[in-house]
Formats: C-alpha cells, sequence, structure tokens
C-alpha cells in the first residue's frame, strides 16, 4: 500500500498542479475557443458541467489532431480506447486504486478523441456512432468487472452490480426513447459523469490512504466506495426518472380530454412542481 501511495501521490500533485493553471488560463480565454458540438448536443448535469466539458475538449484538441496526422480511422480509435478499459479493470481488480483513475481517465479521453477525429476528416457517420456507442457500453461493464472483482468480498459489491445494471438503463432508456421519436438526455448520472466520479475518487485515494496512514488508521478505499455508492443509486435514479419522463411524454400525446392522469404524469408534474417551487425568483 505505502509502494502506491509514494508512487502516485507525486503525479498526483504534478499533474493536478498543472490541471489548476491550464484551467485558469482556459477561463480567461475561453470566448476565444468555440464550443465544441459534443457540448452543445449533450445534457449538462448539474454533477458535471459545460465549462468542464469545454475545457476538457480544449485540453485534448493537440492529441485529437495528432491522431489525424498519424491517419487513425474513428472506429480504429473506438476499438483501442475500449480495449484499453482492460487496463483500470485489472489496477480496480488489485486495488491500485490511484493508477487505475488514471488509467481510467485516460480510456474516457482516448475513447472520447473518435467523435472528434471523425468530424475533423469528415467521416463522421451513423454506424460509426452506433459502433461507439455499443463500445462505450462494453468499455465501462469491463470497467465495472474489475471493480467487483476487488469488492466481492463486501457489501460493496451489491452497489457495484446496481452500477452496472443502472448504467446500462440509463443509456437503454434514452436509445429506445430515441427509437420511437423522443429525445430523452434527462438525468444527472450520465456516462461522463459517471467515468469522472469513479476515475476522480481513484486518482485521490492515495492520498486519503496517506492521511489515514498519519493518523493512525489502516487505509481502505474510501473515496472508490463512496463513488460506486453515489453511482449505483444514482444511475438507477436516472434510468427510472427517464422512464417515467418518456412514460409521461407518450401518455400526453395519447392523452383525451377529461381523462384522469396516469402515473407517470402525476409523478412528473408533481417533479416539476416541486423544482418551480426551488427555483429562485425572476426580478
Amino acid at each position: 500500500m505505502s509502494n502506491s501511495i509514494w508512487v502516485t501521490i507525486i503525479p498526483i500533485l504534478a499533474i493536478n498542479t498543472l490541471f489548476l493553471i491550464t484551467i485558469f488560463y482556459f477561463a480567461a480565454t475561453r470566448e476565444r475557443h468555440p464550443v465544441p458540438e459534443e457540448v452543445t448536443s449533450r445534457h449538462n448535469s448539474k454533477m458535471l458541467s459545460a465549462f468542464f466539458k469545454e475545457y476538457w475538449y480544449w485540453l485534448n484538441d493537440p492529441a485529437a489532431r495528432l491522431l489525424v496526422g498519424m491517419r487513425m480511422s474513428p472506429n480504429i480509435i473506438t476499438f483501442v480506447g475500449t480495449v484499453i478499459n482492460v487496463l483500470p479493470a485489472y489496477l480496480f481488480a488489485k486495488g491500485l486504486f490511484g493508477y487505475a483513475g488514471w488509467a481510467m481517465v485516460w480510456a474516457a479521453t482516448f475513447d472520447m478523441m473518435d467523435g472528434k477525429v471523425a468530424r475533423i476528416t469528415g467521416q463522421s457517420s451513423k454506424s460509426g456512432s452506433f459502433f461507439d456507442s455499443v463500445m462505450d457500453r462494453f468499455g465501462e461493464g469491463i470497467v465495472m468487472i474489475g471493480l467487483a472483482v476487488y469488492f466481492r468480498d463486501s457489501w460493496v459489491l451489491y452497489f457495484v452490480l446496481a452500477s452496472i445494471i443502472g448504467s446500462m438503463a440509463v443509456s437503454y432508456t434514452r436509445a429506445r426513447a430515441e427509437g420511437i421519436g423522443i429525445a430523452c438526455k434527462e438525468g444527472t448520472m450520465q456516462r461522463p459523469e459517471r467515468i469522472v466520479y469513479l476515475g476522480v475518487s481513484g486518482i485521490l485515494q492515495p492520498i486519503v490512504d496517506f492521511f489515514m496512514i498519519k493518523l493512525g488508521y489502516t487505509p481502505f478505499p474510501l473515496l472508490p466506495i463512496c463513488a460506486v455508492c453515489l453511482v449505483g443509486v444514482m444511475t438507477n435514479g436516472t434510468a427510472i426518472y427517464r422512464m417515467l419522463y418518456v412514460m409521461n411524454t407518450l401518455d400526453n400525446q395519447d392523452h383525451q380530454p377529461g381523462q384522469e392522469d396516469s402515473f407517470s404524469q402525476t409523478i412528473i408534474k408533481q417533479l416539476n412542481h416541486k423544482d418551480n417551487q426551488n427555483r429562485p425568483p425572476v426580478h
């Protein structure tokens, strides 16, 4: 454990310092950079703002340009990004959370390059988008298997399994909704959020381990446990909300005058009412 702490804590501090510098620079020059299509076309949640999405795409633009120069096709990039997920899965399974967190963020960053490269090179296609979506599910599932192996003898395993079910349900509800003509990007725990929470929790865990040892406690993966529990609860919550949202939309289309509201219509109206009450007044 101690080797993991000392080997990862210096890179963590160095990279975090670099990130802070680049974040401040991007914030000061944000208006000069065009907003990526990936940000405008995706739903921005409270858990992951548009600013950080724009920043991450800007930061990785040189790498995308490099891949274009190497003439790598978007589908090859998608496939390689999926295969890379074997590395964080293995590291999670071994309990090397600091390494696993960086590997997960690296794999996710490489994976997002496919769409950018496709647009730069004019190779965007429906089949490529479909291939990317399917491979994303494989990649996420591979990482979850690694977490399941590590927590196999712990109560946390149930939340890992809940995360697997919820993650797949979030994606399926959107895909099924779009299949019947309904745009569904609702919810607060989509794939980018899941990557950020699981990856960052792993990255910061060695620092927590360091202070636990200094305070005389036995280190345990506190942050990954919290992240897994959060993802397990919120993904299923997001999937359920999407289900109700789509059902409400369909029921509104079929609603007849004088007909009582359906269960989904009642729930969505209540949620919207509470949301409006919590919004500050406009002056």
